[in-house]
């Protein structure tokens, strides 16, 4: 008898944690690997070819990974929101990072872009295209950009 209830309250448990952690961290693993994707598809996408349909293709594609990011964020259950906070995730900062970066695709020269794209990077976990010398470079040529 007692056997019974516990192989039914395991199985329950069972259930229960892969249906609200194992899952969506699959799918977030999954999301987290096609930002990648995009990231380095789109590192060459600028200015050249604006107004085109490979331009038009990237920033719907950058801005449509961040929708999913930040749906994500708020979405997705306490456990792996958790989960993912004590891994050093920040999904509010890579989504806002992709819808940021589809917006300055076709700046090249002011660095903007890295500046997403770092919020990218740092957000998700990913590999980084610049370190934090070159970011304040960046930064401070943004902000005085008569220097």
């Amino acid at each position: 008898m007692w056997a019974a209830i516990a192989a039914i309250l395991l199985g329950v448990l069972g259930w229960l944690v892969t249906n609200f952690f194992a899952k969506p961290l699959l799918d977030f693993l999954n999301l987290r690997k096609q930002v990648h994707e995009e990231i380095v598809y789109t590192g060459n996408v600028g200015a050249m070819v604006a107004e085109t349909p490979a331009f038009d293709k990237a920033v719907d594609a950058l801005r449509r990974l961040g929708a999913k990011v930040q749906a994500t964020a708020v979405t997705d259950s306490v456990i792996l929101h958790w989960f993912l906070a004590k891994c050093g995730y920040d999904l509010h900062k890579a989504g806002r990072g992709l819808i940021g970066l589809s917006n300055t695709l076709h700046m090249q020269q002011d660095g903007s872009r890295a500046v997403q794209t770092n919020w990218v990077q740092v957000g998700l976990k990913l590999p980084r295209d610049y370190d934090d010398a070159a970011l304040r470079a960046i930064e401070e040529q943004i902000r005085n950009p008569n220097r």
